[in-house]
């Protein structure tokens, strides 16, 4: 009398949900470390500009010092000291938005960790439950085998 053992396995019926999702949060955290980058870059740039517009205008100072004053070009460091206090509010606008494109992603990159921690806790218990199951087969089978030797 041969006593066959139920090696059947685990399988999670939502599993290929479980792949869409840890594939979407993959590709939400590509996307969100591509726009950090971007927002970081951004931000040496404006950096960068910055100081340019600091030791313009400690440039310009020193030209107005000089015992030769060329009012022209005083004049040229002062338009180029404008164009360049304009063109580093536009970066501020600029980096802004990136700003909240980088929350925005955030946001979605979390609600995809959420998705697939919560498939994963699912997918968990359904193992631990079915790992209960398999024991107390193991343990049913067990009683049998030894209740038939007895007979």
């Amino acid at each position: 009398m041969g006593i066959e053992l139920n090696l059947r396995r685990f399988q999670f019926s939502l599993e290929s949900v479980l792949t869409v999702r840890e594939k979407a949060l993959k590709d939400a955290q590509k996307q969100l470390a591509s726009i950090t980058g971007v927002y970081n870059k951004q931000k040496d740039v404006l950096s960068e500009m910055i100081t340019a517009l600091s030791n313009l205008e400690k440039e310009s100072e020193k030209y107005l010092e000089e015992v030769n004053f060329n009012p022209e070009l005083i004049a040229n460091y002062k338009s180029f000291s404008l164009k360049l206090a304009q063109d580093i509010r536009f970066q501020e606008q600029i980096i802004e938005k990136t700003r909240l494109d980088v929350l925005k992603q955030q946001n979605i990159t979390k609600k995809a960790y959420i998705d697939v921690k919560s498939l994963e806790n699912l997918k968990q218990k359904q193992k631990d439950e079915y790992n209960k199951e398999l024991q107390l087969e193991e343990l049913k089978q067990t009683d049998d085998i030894v209740n038939s030797r007895r007979n």
